[in-house]
């Protein structure tokens, strides 16, 4: 967790001397974030937002990832295509960010479904906040995942 907030401190100063474009900090919820992931089985599908960089730490996502990411370098798994900090990687199973707010919850509801149509016992967490919950795409993936039983954990 210091690790985190060390490394927020740095880039969010990148950031603004124009380094890179974009980079939003987790300052106060890396407690929250590390511990959850913690929780989950390595298995468990992740779908998540900008502020999860904890999750991907927790994960074995590498701080070298992570540089490559948010200066889109031809070593970033998206080959510099991706937004900074919208992170994803099939090799800790944390499914890519998109920018818009609250577009990954009908996704993780959909992917849950899948999971549990498939039968494996594992469960897909989903990570929003406040700008996500007032979307939309939200309570469609509330109302999908409660309505069709889904193993998905909305955290907020």
């Amino acid at each position: 967790m210091v690790l985190l907030n060390t490394l927020d401190g740095i880039m969010l100063n990148v950031q603004r001397q124009g380094r890179i474009t974009f980079y939003m900090t987790s300052y106060g919820e890396e407690a929250a974030h590390m511990g959850s992931a913690a929780a989950l089985d390595p298995a468990d599908v992740i779908f998540g937002q900008y502020r999860e960089a904890g999750v991907f730490l927790w994960r074995g996502f590498t701080l070298d990832d992570m540089m490559n990411q948010c200066f889109s370098t031809h070593r970033d798994v998206h080959k510099g295509r991706m937004v900074p900090i919208n992170y994803g990687s099939r090799d800790i199973n944390f499914v890519s960010m998109s920018s818009p707010l609250g577009t990954q919850m009908p996704q993780a509801a959909g992917a849950a479904y899948a999971m549990r149509m498939s039968g494996k016992p594992l469960c897909v967490a989903c990570y929003f906040g406040d700008g996500a919950s007032s979307e939309g795409d939200a309570h469609a993936g509330f109302n999908f995942a409660a309505t069709l039983d889904c193993p998905l954990i909305f955290f907020w």
